[in-house]
Order: structure tokens, then sequence, then C-alpha cells
């Protein structure tokens, strides 16, 4: 909300709510790129296609200006770029797993599948393998390190 209003100074509720969401679906199809971009380089089979609907943007004149980001069925609620990659890789993570029967990512130190954490407000993918509580693997953005 701080970065949002940084950037637009205070405005009238319906509009700020308009923008949260615009903001949030903007990031959402940012993070789509870059996660199926990695997913297709990593496993050599296709991320994308017309059996899965990965992100959707809904405004229902019900519910006032709100409109609602989702990705596969998770809502993401949240402008947060970090978060919102993290439930971009989740949703995509879910398809390569579901339509191709490919774990995606795997850690190459325990041969595991990766979940999605936090890390330094950055989205990384963790491994649970190991003796300690399990470690950082990568940044979901190859073009970011933890």
């Amino acid at each position: 909300m701080a970065e949002l209003y940084g950037e637009r100074g205070e405005i009238p509720e319906s509009e700020f709510c308009e923008s949260w969401t615009a903001r949030t679906f903007s990031l959402a199809r940012s993070a789509f790129e870059t996660v199926t971009r990695s997913a297709e380089q990593d496993t050599g089979v296709a991320a994308t296609g017309d059996d899965f609907c990965y992100i959707d943007y809904v405004c229902d004149p019900d519910l006032g200006p709100v409109g609602v980001v989702r990705i596969k069925s998770a809502e993401v609620s949240t402008p947060d770029s970090a978060e919102v990659l993290g439930a971009v890789a989740e949703g995509v993570q879910e398809f390569v797993m579901s339509h191709h029967r490919v774990t995606w990512p795997v850690c190459g130190e325990h041969d595991r599948g990766l979940h999605v954490g936090y890390f330094q407000e950055t989205a990384v993918w963790e491994c649970s393998g190991g003796t300690t509580d399990g470690h950082v693997v990568r940044a979901i953005d190859p073009a970011v390190q933890p």
C-alpha cells in the first residue's frame, strides 16, 4: 500500500481499489512470463496451453471497484511482487506436475521437489531435504540473487 500511495498520493477509495487490482494483475502477468520460461527451460515441456487457465481477472459489479486476480484456483490478494511471484510459481508448478507428470523444480542435492518460500523479501524455491530445516535452492526469478 505504501508503494501505491507513494506513486499516486491520496486518491478516492474506488480509484485506489481499481489501482490495487490492476497492479496485482500486471505483476501476475509479468511473474507468469518469468516462471513459465524457467519451467520450460528446466523441464523441456510446455508450461502453457489451452488446457490451463493461469491468470484470471474478474471485476464483479456487485463487489464494487475491487477486482479479483486468480492464479489457477488461488486468489492473489496482494500487490507485493514477491508474494505474487510465489503464488504464480505455485500455480505453474501445479500445472506442470498434474498435466505433464513432471516434478518441477527439483533440488539437485537431495533429488526432492521444491516448495515456494520467502527469504529476505524474495520469492525462492526451498528444499526440505538435509539434516537441518531445509535450505534455499534459488530465487524463483533467475535474474534475482537471494
